[in-house]
């Protein structure tokens, strides 16, 4: 068999075990490979494939789905350096240079992922994260932001229109980009997975993306599904939508308080008995009273304990409640 690589590949064998044929499916992403069986064993460390009595004797590759990402930059020679970057370990990428065939181009292509710079020729990045809202492409599709200035006040208003993380150009490289994306799509693989097992339901209201990344993996770990908010705007439309079994709440969040949004959840028949614990950097007295008297079932402040201490505490408070 011919030398393959950089592709994503899903692996199909067939085995015995106590002597009774078996089929295994797994997943391979691999890089490079010499014959089919050695890549599945690099790769899935499917076990059965090792076994005495579980020779294979039947296996065949089949080409995975390659997730796909608009990149929409006007710089060609950052455009060429990302899209080789992204294409060298199996993504697919479309790319634009302008902002009006950019956003043609997410609503033709429906991406996995968009890559979106905000500095950009007839449409700029914040024009069409607007036109993404309007039309339910954001925050359905994950969208990262290229920044020219990584401004506190451009970062806050990205992150409260739904974006899930950003990069500053001046600053990133291409394996930068390549984490990024990675996590976002990892975050979003663990996220459908979730939903299918079903499970309780938490929400977590929170602009800082890394901590919600790590307590997104500790809750999908123990069979939660979660739904993420960076803003108060989108808390509210997923509350729509949605039933939801706990919430973890910030205080300093892009559009509304956290203090105000407690205040609002617990004043509504629909939402006034959901569980709800802030997660929050200030950590006064008054600001800790403040929360429970508002309804918060905890206050955690957040210097002072590890994500894994937040999701043992939430897992013990919600399981209470659930």
């Amino acid at each position: 068999m011919k030398q393959s690589t950089n592709i994503s590949y899903q692996a199909f064998g067939l085995y015995r075990r106590n002597g009774i044929p078996s089929h295994i499916v797994s997943k391979c992403r691999v890089r490079a490979y010499p014959t089919i069986t050695t890549a599945c064993l690099q790769v899935s460390r499917t076990r059965p494939l090792v076994y005495a009595d579980g020779m294979v004797y039947s296996i065949y590759m089949e080409e995975a789905k390659k997730k796909k990402i608009v990149l929409i930059e006007d710089e060609p020679t950052l455009i060429n350096i990302m899209v080789s970057k992204l294409e060298k370990v199996g993504y697919e990428v479309k790319s634009s240079q302008n902002g009006v065939d950019g956003l043609a181009l997410i609503r033709a292509e429906h991406p996995d992922l968009i890559l979106l710079d905000i500095v950009l020729p007839g449409k700029d990045g914040l024009e069409i994260l607007e036109e993404l809202n309007k039309d339910g492409t954001l925050p359905k599709t994950p969208v990262i932001v290229i920044s020219n200035s990584g401004q506190p006040v451009e970062i806050a208003r990205i992150l409260k229109m739904g974006v899930r993380d950003y990069l500053i150009k001046v600053n990133f490289s291409p394996t930068e980009v390549l984490n990024k994306v990675e996590l976002v799509l990892a975050s979003e693989e663990r996220r459908e997975a979730a939903e299918k097992k079903g499970g309780t339901v938490v929400l977590i209201v929170e602009d800082d993306v890394v901590l919600v990344d790590l307590l997104e993996r500790k809750f999908h770990a123990e069979h939660y599904r979660v739904v993420r908010a960076v803003n108060v705007t989108e808390a509210r439309r997923i509350l729509a939508e949605q039933k939801v079994d706990g919430i973890l709440l910030d205080i300093v969040l892009p559009d509304v308080g956290g203090f105000t949004f407690l205040k609002e959840l617990k004043s509504q028949d629909k939402t006034k008995d959901i569980p709800v614990i802030i997660i929050s950097n200030l950590g006064q007295r008054e600001e800790v009273e403040k929360g429970m008297a508002g309804g918060a079932l905890d206050y955690i402040v957040k210097a002072n304990v590890l994500p894994k201490e937040i999701f043992e505490k939430a897992d013990l408070l919600f399981k209470k409640k659930v």
